[in-house]
């Protein structure tokens, strides 16, 4: 059961990490400014987040998997669109459909592990994120690799979703179906409003997705425009980063069962800020490069502990309280990218990268409020 979870979060993201490895290719190809992508980018957080009230509703009907097997195939569909561009426009609307897609998947995806977690008794949940994070990197170097044998970002993302379609149909129809506890007639009928101690929990996983969106989104782009790194190997920064992320949420459960989820939370957050710090500071591509590995590493478990957390506040809802916690993560992680691009407009990557360092700040500070399953 666990290993049948962390096939799945690997090999979901895998083509929207070929995608993050052609950002700046695509910026070059379509001939955009800073604020031209950022517009582009705008899509799927506009795509994404009004989907994610439809998507708990799937789920808590139809159950993960069967939302799994409907979903996946449309959003291999719709990921090869961005590489079709021609413009703002197109980029933005591609972007648009790809995102309201890749919300089922997702709520499907942490709503699934939730429940093996609750099932097993056990933390499996910064596992799951870390092969996902797994599967990103794999993306990535897949599509720098491609992109160095000639391969057009079209073509790229054609088949990269050719390839992954029986692989993510296979793995799954034979996820075993586990259905959340029976809630009685009245529950059924009156769900309970959501639980307080929700919102902290969503600012923490808030402060610390903006800065993963955008280090995903413009890493590239900064060691192109930034770092000044030689033209090629620009890809590379999504690769490390991605690379630190699946380090830090393999060995996420054995210090969240050890010391706590507070502190597992504010040791990493720390990591994010040194990051971040470094990256403001452009001293070089090697370090730029180190810079993006402390980020990776700091932003690694706080997504994970947020939908553990938000799971264990109660069976009743459970889909709803994920959906929320979800839709305040991905906030970050999509909104983030666009503003940064604005912002970068108007001063620079590195004054852009600086404006978040308040978010990590306050995500420290709330850390407190994380709570560890039992």
């Amino acid at each position: 059961m666990v290993w049948l979870c962390m096939a799945v979060f690997f090999v979901q993201p895998i083509q929207f990490g070929i995608w993050l490895s052609n950002v700046a290719e695509i910026k070059i190809g379509l001939a955009l400014s800073n604020s031209d992508l950022a517009l582009g980018l705008l899509g799927m957080p506009i795509g994404l987040l009004p989907s994610l009230y439809f998507a708990s509703h799937v789920v808590d009907r139809i159950g993960p998997r069967h939302t799994l097997l409907w979903l996946f195939p449309l959003m291999l569909i719709a990921g090869v669109l961005p590489g079709f561009a021609t413009g703002v426009g197109s980029l933005f609307m591609a972007l648009f459909v790809l995102g309201a897609l890749i919300a089922f998947t997702e709520v499907a995806l942490n709503v699934f592990a939730a429940r093996v977690e609750k099932t097993l008794g056990t933390s499996i949940m910064n596992r799951a994120h870390g092969f996902w994070s797994l599967g990103v990197m794999a993306g990535s170097f897949i599509g720098v690799q491609m992109a160095g044998l000639g391969f057009t970002v079209a073509e790229s993302l054609q088949w990269g979703g050719l390839l992954l379609l029986p692989l993510l149909m296979v793995v799954a129809y034979i996820l075993p179906r586990i259905t959340p506890k029976q809630e009685t007639t009245e529950n059924a009928q009156a769900k309970p409003p959501l639980p307080k101690a929700l919102l902290p929990i969503v600012a923490i996983v808030f402060g610390a997705t903006i800065v993963e969106g955008a280090m995903i989104d413009w890493s590239t782009v900064y060691m192109r425009d930034v770092a000044e790194i030689i033209a090629g190997k620009e890809g590379w920064a999504v690769t490390i980063f991605a690379g630190f992320v699946t380090a830090g949420r393999f060995i996420g459960d054995a210090v969240n069962n050890r010391y706590g989820a507070m502190l597992l939370a504010r040791m990493c957050i720390g990591s994010a800020i040194l990051g971040l710090v470094i990256l403001t500071l452009n001293l070089g591509p090697d370090a730029s490069f180190l810079g993006f590995a402390f980020v990776g590493l700091g932003v690694s478990t706080i997504f994970p502990l947020g939908i553990s957390a938000s799971a264990a506040l109660g069976d009743e809802g459970e889909a709803r309280n994920v959906s929320v916690m979800t839709f305040g993560a991905l906030s970050g992680f999509l909104v983030g990218p666009p503003m940064i691009g604005f912002v970068a407009e108007a001063t620079s990557l590195n004054v852009a990268f600086a404006l978040l360092l308040p978010t990590l700040a306050l995500s420290f500070i709330l850390a407190k409020h994380l709570l560890r399953m039992r």
